[in-house]
């Protein structure tokens, strides 16, 4: 409440401000609204390819606004919206992962053999803070590795000669799918897939390259368990080529290389782990060591055995200590309002282990596919090459995305899943867009690809009267990314603002 009547005048004049700079871009898309469904009504909306489709969610099939709406293109990460609900259904809201630390024996405080870490398929064995606020939240990142080793510690462990054996059989890794580029490979939105991981499996570096050519570089990496990650990126004069930086395994360690200019300043990003399994056993044994418990330095790592159970070899094991994750409602709500693709990739291969598939990902993608074709969301002409959005060969279109938002409201999930989505101009990849429009009119998720963008959810009109499901996909565009999601935002205020009609 303001008592200032000038402030709130101010305030207010700003609002207008934002609100005539968010509804102009209209006017260039006023001809392009007229048009429903014509084959040249692309060329109408300017650079790209577009397919959208918005639809009134009380007024059944007859689409408010339609142009291309069944032509298949890049989704980027609005594929989520079909996934995150397949999980969902399939494994209920409350579901949780579980990750644990068994023994074979112990013997006086000594265990026998090797410490086996037995992964669950839990993404989210982090220091990220539950519930999602706003943003993402980390507290220190070893915290998760710190509370398992209180609990060997309180089971009377005090020696582990053999080592630890990081057990990620639950369900077989991927390190890159079809469609995924080198580069993606390299930052943590393309970490490899694995049923054991720690820390998003990525890390967060910050390297200041030296003043000159061939002065080292000073890096600060985070997390960097026992200093197991040995800083080799170079500095290289203004004049030679750069090399990528990214991390690679290197005997009992990690390297990270590369080679950045004397005057290209502080290089910051988030680099995959190239083996999320090995790198959670390292972390996990400096937690141990911090601890007081002595382990010997093997460590081992046990890949996907086809066919077998992991639980088998294991029956007769005794538990030392146990991580569960948060609510599955909780972990869909940050796979979609951050658009974590690893995240979403581990809980797809959850669902296909819970239906009874073997979590391959031919497995998890046929249960997909089988899912949303059963619900009339797909037809045989869309394609998930994976579950995240990520891969050059998806391709859906508006209607497939909207088809799947309208399904939500015979599902008993759809509800949590559709508060899931990203909030305009309040969190997630929607905080900072839509700002010309009341906090919350939008709920939608985005979708960014070097080649693509998209958004696809829900509009509340500017009364609260009426709701629209709503799906916009853009691609082969030459102008910016920036230029594109104006236009798209423009015809989604366009739409909270009264709608378009036939």
């Amino acid at each position: 409440m303001r008592s200032d009547g000038r402030r709130w005048k101010g305030e207010g004049g700003r609002l207008w401000r934002r609100f005539f700079v968010g509804i102009l871009p209209f006017f260039w898309l006023m001809p392009a609204i007229a048009a429903t469904g014509h084959k040249d009504a692309n060329t109408q909306f300017g650079d790209g390819q577009w397919s959208i489709l918005i639809q009134d969610v009380q007024k059944g099939r007859r689409p408010t606004l339609s142009v291309q709406a069944n032509h298949r293109q890049l989704p980027a990460s609005t594929a989520k919206l079909l996934t995150t609900a397949y999980i969902l259904h399939e494994l209920g809201p409350e579901s949780r992962q579980k990750t644990r630390i068994l023994a074979r024996t112990i013997d006086n405080g000594v265990v026998q053999g090797p410490l086996i870490f037995l992964g669950g398929g839990d993404p989210d064995l982090s220091s990220r803070r539950f519930p999602f606020v706003r943003r993402t939240v980390r507290d220190d990142p070893m915290y998760p590795m710190r509370m398992l080793a209180a609990q060997v510690w309180a089971a009377g462990i005090r020696q582990i000669p053999e080592g630890i054996l990081a057990d990620a059989t639950y369900f077989p890794a991927d390190s890159m799918l079809p469609g995924w580029t080198e580069q993606d490979q390299r930052y943590w939105y393309g970490a490899a897939i694995h049923a054991l991981m720690f820390n998003d499996a990525m890390i967060a570096v910050q390297i200041k390259p030296g003043r000159a050519a061939g002065v080292r570089t000073n890096a600060e990496i985070t997390p960097n368990p026992g200093g197991f990650i040995r800083n080799t990126v170079i500095t290289v004069s203004p004049e030679d080529p750069i090399r990528p930086v990214h991390l690679e395994k290197s005997g009992s360690g990690y390297l990270l290389t590369g080679a950045i200019s004397a005057k290209g300043g502080i290089f910051a990003a988030m680099l995959a782990q190239p083996d999320p399994a090995y790198f959670a056993a390292a972390a996990l044994r400096q937690a141990l060591e911090e601890k007081g418990i002595l382990v010997g330095n093997a460590i081992q790592v046990l890949n996907n055995k086809r066919g077998a159970k992991q639980s088998e070899g294991y029956a007769h094991y005794v538990l030392l200590a146990k991580q569960e994750s948060p609510p599955l409602v909780e972990e869909i709500t940050v796979a979609n309002k951050v658009s974590e693709n690893t995240h979403v990739e581990v809980l797809l291969r959850d669902a296909d282990l819970a239906r009874g598939g073997d979590g391959s990902r031919a497995s998890t993608m046929q249960g997909l596919h089988r899912w949303l074709s059963v619900n009339g969301i797909l037809d045989t002409q869309a394609r998930l090459i994976d579950g995240c959005g990520l891969s050059r060969e998806d391709r859906l279109s508006a209607a497939d995305l909207v088809r799947m938002l309208l399904h939500s409201y015979q599902e008993p999930w759809g509800a949590s899943w559709r508060d899931s989505l990203p909030v305009s101009a309040e969190d997630g990849t929607l905080r900072h867009r839509l700002r010309a429009l009341p906090a919350g009119t939008v709920q939608a998720k985005t979708g960014t690809l070097h080649d693509a963008l998209s958004l696809a959810g829900f509009i509340r009109d500017n009364l609260g009267h009426r709701q629209y499901a709503f799906a916009i996909l853009v691609e082969h565009f030459t102008g910016s990314e920036e230029r594109i999601r104006r236009r798209m935002d423009a015809l989604v205020q366009r739409v909270a603002l009264g709608g378009p009609t036939m």
